[in-house]
């Protein structure tokens, strides 16, 4: 294993075996105060993975972000340079195996975008990989001949990618295929968050249901009213989404 993680937005952090590897001015995470952070020369994070359960996460990674705004907004420098690499965090006890503590890195990385525009495109498009991959190439919705399990004694093919067109026609609006559905290798052109969370019927009696919960990037970084138009913005492009969710 590498004993550094490069993250997006052009940080690192650096793995070591021992806190006798740190350096002075290390702030643990866990234990973070905004005014003995305000005091240090340099500042720098320790993650140490002894230390921190995963019921800890969410509302360790809040108290972070706010932490990291209030000394950006002060212009007090974060990091230190080691061969030209900026160092923001040293982590110890580190199972790059352990799938909750990946997720948690990945929160972290989110933290060091210095916008919200940024910081959202990043963990939008993180999500959707993470949602992509537990879809691709398994044919959970068991589709044979355009139809997917739901849909088998019907005329529906391409799933639940229908909608109603005009809704205040009641039961004279018309379902129709969404015009987001590229129909040459039926993927999304819109990418859109909330129709990859959504799971039907069929694919919940199999066990499969996502809740923005239990997705750590969604949890920690949105607010309840944020978190309903991530569920139920569906059939819209991911532009207009990041564009709503900035707003509120």
């Amino acid at each position: 294993m590498e004993n550094i993680i490069k993250m997006h937005n052009g940080n690192y952090i650096k793995i070591v075996n021992s806190k006798n590897e740190l350096p002075f001015e290390n702030i643990n995470i866990k234990k973070i105060k905004l005014m003995k952070a305000l005091k240090k020369q340099k500042i720098i994070f320790l993650i140490d993975f002894n230390e921190i359960e995963k019921k800890e996460y969410k509302k360790i990674l809040k108290k972070l972000l706010l932490v990291k705004n209030i000394i950006m907004k002060i212009k007090k420098e974060i990091g230190l340079k080691e061969n030209g690499q900026k160092i923001v965090a040293y982590i110890i006890n580190f199972d790059e195996n352990n799938k909750n503590q990946k997720e948690f890195i990945s929160a972290i990385d989110a933290i060091f975008y210095n916008t919200k525009n940024e910081r959202y495109n990043y963990i939008y498009d993180t999500v959707c990989n993470y949602l992509d991959n537990k879809f691709y190439g398994k044919n959970l919705c068991d589709f044979q001949n355009d139809k997917c399990g739901e849909k088998r004694n019907t005329s529906c093919t391409n799933g639940c990618c229908h909608h109603f067109k005009h809704k205040a026609l009641g039961p004279l609006s018309k379902l129709v295929p969404c015009e987001y559905l590229n129909k040459e290798n039926y993927t999304c052109d819109a990418k859109c968050l909330p129709c990859k969370l959504f799971t039907c019927d069929y694919l919940r009696r199999k066990g499969i249901k996502f809740k923005i919960k239990d997705i750590l990037l969604l949890d920690v970084f949105f607010n309840s009213i944020q978190k309903y138009f991530i569920k139920y913005m569906v059939f819209t492009q991911k532009e207009k989404i990041i564009k709503t969710l900035i707003r509120i």
